[in-house]
């Protein structure tokens, strides 16, 4: 039903009968539906949220370290990962990086110039916003892998195997982004039709894991078990 990287997945709610939405809640029910690539590497987008923390997003991301995008060289773009072990390069003179900060019960992003001086950004995400929004929308997982091929112009797809899960606790979760293991993506573009162009586009920040990690926070469980934990 469509091409390139949200192919597989928009195809998949197609064949449910799910309309595509932007909604916090789950995909099918109280079941979230992630698929992927047989064998892929790539990691899982669990949820995108806003920060709410005491600065203004995405506009002070945009001011301090923002960079040109690659057309349209007057407008800032900013689209990177970030995780609590390393600092991540931003452009030659500054670095970010995500802190766990347990004693107020919240996630940083900080950054800071070359010289180690912090740049104010102030963007972080409360525990009980992080905890709600992981509830609600993540509590069940369905993984599905998929074959696809090239035929006649068009893509093809084959879902091949799929998993059940059931979430294990918060703190496991916040274990995991403390490791490095769930990283956090900060995504700020812009829109480019002709009624928008240039206005500020984002839906928040991305929180991801490998799909080899996925059982660190997850328990599979067999279908049957899974079909129980629904009643």
């Amino acid at each position: 039903m469509r091409k390139g990287y949200t192919g597989l997945g928009y195809t998949f709610e197609y064949l449910l009968g799910k309309k595509e939405d932007s909604l916090p809640l789950p995909d099918f029910g109280n079941i979230e539906i992630k698929t992927v690539r047989y064998n892929s590497r790539k990691k899982i987008h669990l949820f995108s949220i806003m920060p709410d923390g005491d600065s203004i997003f995405p506009t002070n991301i945009l001011d301090k370290l923002g960079y040109p995008d690659k057309t349209y060289k007057n407008i800032k773009v900013f689209n990177m990962d970030f995780n609590t072990i390393n600092y991540t390069p931003i452009g030659l003179y500054k670095m970010g990086k995500i802190i766990v900060d347990s004693k107020n019960e919240k996630i940083d992003f900080i950054a800071v110039d070359y010289l180690g001086n912090n740049l104010n950004i102030k963007t972080s995400w409360s525990f009980k916003m992080l905890k709600e929004r992981l509830f609600l929308k993540l509590k069940k997982l369905v993984i599905i892998e998929s074959l696809s091929k090239e035929q006649n112009n068009s893509e093809y797809y084959y879902y091949k195997k799929i998993n059940y899960y059931i979430l294990k606790d918060f703190d496991t979760f916040i274990k995991l982004i403390e490791e490095g293991t769930i990283n956090i993506g900060i995504k700020i573009s812009f829109h480019k039709d002709k009624e928008n162009f240039g206005k500020i586009k984002t839906r928040g920040t991305i929180f991801s894991i490998c799909l080899n990690d996925i059982e660190k926070l997850y328990n599979r469980i067999p279908l049957e078990l899974f079909e129980y934990q629904l009643i």
